[in-house]
C-alpha cells in the first residue's frame, strides 16, 4: 500500500457554483458493484452494501442479517487494570485480545478453554459483563436496486447536485473542516490511492510506517491511516467493493478543483475494514472497529449498513452506548427496503439517515428505495451521489450515500465549535435542518429533523425547542396513549428528571409523572400510556423550568419562538 502526500488547490469558483446548482442536468449513473466476498474460513458474505440506485423499480425487501453465536467466544467489559481479576472471575474463558476500551473499561475478546466445556450459553443467563460473539451471515448489506437513468452532455463532468441541495458553498465560507477533526468509515475497504483521495486520510504520527513495531503501543503495528479488522493487518484498502471508497468520497474527496470534491474536504478520515476479510463478520469485529475509532480521536464514524440484525446483540448495544458516552455520533444508512419503522429504529444512540432525491423535479422528496420512520433521525441527499470509485468517479444511490452527506456537516461543526460536545453538536445539525414535511405529506415526521442544511448549521442559532402531542387510540377509539414528538433536540438529562414530565387530573393532582422511558439524545418520540387513567379530564405538561435544548435555552412551550413556557396538552379519557 502506498500513501502519498500532495498539496490541495483551492477549490475553483466555477466548481463551487456549479456544485451549487440544484437543478443541473445529472450525468448517466455508474451501476454498483455488489459483490460476493468469500471470508477465508468458509463464511460467505453476500449482497452489497447499502446502495440502492433507483429508478422505477421499487425497493426491494431486505431480511435482517442471521445472528449465531460462534461457539466458545465471548467479549468481557471489565474494569481498567483488572486482566487477573478477569481470569480470576472467568476460569474457562482464554483471553485472545483486547478489542479496545474507554478508559473506564477494557473489552476483552475471549474463548472457551479447550479444555473444558462450553458452560456459558446464550440464554440470558450470561453474566452482565459477558456478551455471546455473534456471527451473521445473509442480507449484510441493502440489497441493490436498479439504476437511474440520465440525460448529460457530459457524464462524470463534477456537478454535484447534492452539495447545492445542502447549501454547502454558505457553510464552507465558515470552513472546509479542520484536518484536526477526524471522521472514521467502517466499510469494505477504500481505494487509498484514489487521486481525490490519498490526501484525505488521517495520519497516525505516533506510528513510525513500515519498521514493523507498535510505536505508539495501542495494539496495532503501523497503523498509519487505520486497521483492516477483518485481516488483522495496517492495510484497509480493497478495491473489489465500490462502496466505501464511494462514502469516503462523499465526505473527504479532495476540493483541488478537480474530478469530484466532498462536503467537509478539509477534514481527515480514519480508515477501517469491517467485512470480506479473513476474520468471519462479528460482533466482536464491529465493536472493535469503533473503539479504534473512538481512541484515535473520530468523534464522527460512519457506517452504512444493514443494522437490522444488531438488534438484541448487547455487545453492540453496549458498544453504541459506549461511543454516547464518549462524545462520539454514529451515522448509519436507514436503510433501503422503502419501509416504515425498520428494526434499527430502536437504536437512540445512533443517527439514522433517510434519502432523499437530487433530480431537479423531485428535490428533497424521499428517495423510494429509502426507510422511514418515527426513529429515523435525519435526511440526506442519497440518490445518483457524484463521488469516488475505485479508479475513477461515478453515481450511486442509497442510504448509503445519505448518511456520509450527514455526517460530513457534523465535521463541519466540530471543525467550526470544537469545544461543542456531542448533544450540541445534534442539536445543531437537527435544529437548522429543512423541513420536508411539505414535499412529503405520506411521511410527514417521519423523516427526522428534515433534509440537512450545511449553511445553515454553520451559519445559524438554533431555535429553543418546542414539541407536539398527538392522541392514539386503539380499533375500538378508546384513547391509548399521548405521544410526545421532540420538535428539536432536547438535553437527554434534562428530560429525565422526574419533575419535567406530569400528568394532572381535573382537580389538580398528579396522576402520573417522569419520562415513560429514558429519553436518549436521538429519542424523537416518547408516549405516555393513559389506558389505564380513570375517566375524566386530564393535561400533560412538560416543564419549562426543567426541560431544556443542549445549549440551555429552555422548552418553547407554546410555540411562539421564545423560550419559556410549559407545554400543556389537554385530554379526556373516557
Amino acid at each position: 500500500m502506498t500513501i502519498s502526500t500532495r498539496n490541495s488547490v483551492p477549490f475553483t469558483t466555477a466548481i463551487q457554483q456549479a456544485g451549487a446548482t440544484a437543478n443541473t442536468q445529472q450525468a448517466q449513473a455508474t451501476k454498483a458493484t455488489s459483490e460476493v466476498q468469500q471470508a477465508a474460513d468458509g463464511v460467505t458474505l453476500t449482497g452489497g452494501p447499502e446502495v440502492a440506485e433507483t429508478s422505477k423499480t421499487a425497493a426491494v425487501a431486505i431480511e435482517p442479517p442471521t445472528r449465531k453465536a460462534i461457539p466458545g467466544s465471548y467479549v468481557i467489559k471489565a474494569p481498567a487494570n483488572s486482566l487477573s481479576s478477569v481470569s480470576d472471575s472467568h476460569p474457562n474463558l482464554d483471553v485472545e485480545k483486547v478489542l479496545g476500551s474507554d478508559g473506564d473499561s477494557i473489552f476483552y475478546l475471549a474463548n472457551q478453554s479447550k479444555s473444558e466445556p462450553d458452560v456459558m450459553s446464550d440464554d440470558g443467563k450470561l453474566p452482565a459483563n459477558v456478551y455471546p460473539n455473534y456471527e451473521y451471515e445473509g442480507d449484510l448489506y441493502d440489497e441493490p436496486l436498479p439504476p437511474s437513468v440520465f440525460k448529460s452532455d457530459t457524464p462524470e463532468s463534477g456537478v454535484q447536485e447534492h452539495l447545492g441541495i445542502i447549501n454547502v458553498a454558505d457553510a464552507w465560507k465558515v470552513t472546509q473542516g479542520s484536518p484536526n477533526i477526524l471522521s472514521a468509515v467502517t466499510d469494505t475497504g477504500v481505494d487509498v490511492n484514489h487521486p481525490e483521495l490519498k490526501d484525505s486520510f488521517w495520519t497516525n504520527t505516533k506510528e513510525i510506517a513500515g519498521n514493523g513495531i507498535d510505536d505508539d503501543n495501542n495494539g496495532y503495528i503501523d497503523d498509519t491511516i487505520g486497521w483492516d479488522v477483518t485481516d488483522g493487518d495496517n492495510d484497509p484498502s480493497d478495491t473489489r467493493s465500490d462502496h466505501h471508497t464511494h462514502v469516503h468520497g462523499i465526505i473527504h474527496s479532495a476540493n483541488d478543483g478537480a474530478g469530484v470534491t466532498g462536503v467537509a474536504p478539509g477534514a481527515k478520515g480514519i480508515a477501517l475494514r469491517i467485512a470480506g476479510g479473513k476474520r468471519r463478520y462479528s460482533s466482536a469485529v464491529v465493536a472493535e472497529a469503533y473503539l479504534y475509532a473512538m481512541k484515535e480521536g473520530a468523534k464522527t464514524i460512519n457506517t452504512s449498513f444493514n443494522i437490522n440484525g444488531f438488534v438484541g446483540d448487547k455487545l453492540i448495544e453496549d458498544t453504541y452506548k459506549t461511543l454516547a458516552d464518549n462524545d462520539v455520533l454514529v451515522f448509519n444508512s436507514a436503510g433501503n427496503s422503502g419501509e416504515l419503522n425498520s428494526a434499527r429504529e430502536v437504536f437512540e444512540d445512533v443517527v439514522l439517515v433517510a434519502a432523499t432525491d437530487t433530480a431537479s423535479s423531485s428535490v428533497d422528496k424521499r428517495a423510494s428505495f429509502s426507510n422511514y420512520g418515527v426513529g429515523v433521525d435525519i435526511a440526506a441527499p442519497g440518490k445518483d451521489i457524484l463521488s469516488t470509485l475505485p479508479g475513477r468517479t461515478g453515481r450511486l444511490s442509497g442510504t448509503s450515500m445519505a448518511s456520509p452527506v450527514a455526517a460530513s456537516v457534523d465535521l463541519l461543526v466540530q471543525s467550526a465549535h470544537p469545544d461543542w460536545n456531542r448533544n450540541q453538536r445534534w442539536a445543531q445539525i437537527s435544529g437548522t435542518a429543512d423541513n420536508i414535511d411539505g414535499i412529503n405529506p405520506k411521511e410527514a415526521g417521519l423523516l427526522g429533523g428534515g433534509r440537512v442544511n450545511a449553511g445553515r448549521a454553520l451559519n445559524e442559532t438554533v431555535s429553543a425547542p418546542t414539541l407536539t402531542a398527538t392522541e392514539k387510540r386503539d380499533a375500538s377509539g378508546k384513547l391509548k396513549n399521548i405521544g410526545v414528538r421532540f420538535n428539536k433536540v432536547l438535553e437527554p438529562a434534562s428530560a429525565n428528571v422526574p419533575d419535567a414530565w406530569r400528568i394532572e387530573d381535573s382537580e389538580g393532582n398528579v396522576a402520573m409523572k417522569g419520562a415513560p422511558k429514558e429519553v436518549r439524545l436521538l429519542t424523537n418520540e416518547i408516549a405516555f400510556d393513559v389506558s389505564g387513567l380513570p375517566a375524566g379530564s386530564y393535561k400533560l405538561v412538560g416543564s419549562a423550568e426543567h426541560l431544556h435544548d443542549p445549549f440551555g435555552q429552555a422548552l418553547d412551550g407554546n410555540a411562539d419562538g421564545k423560550a419559556g413556557g410549559d407545554f400543556v396538552k389537554e385530554f379526556t379519557v373516557g
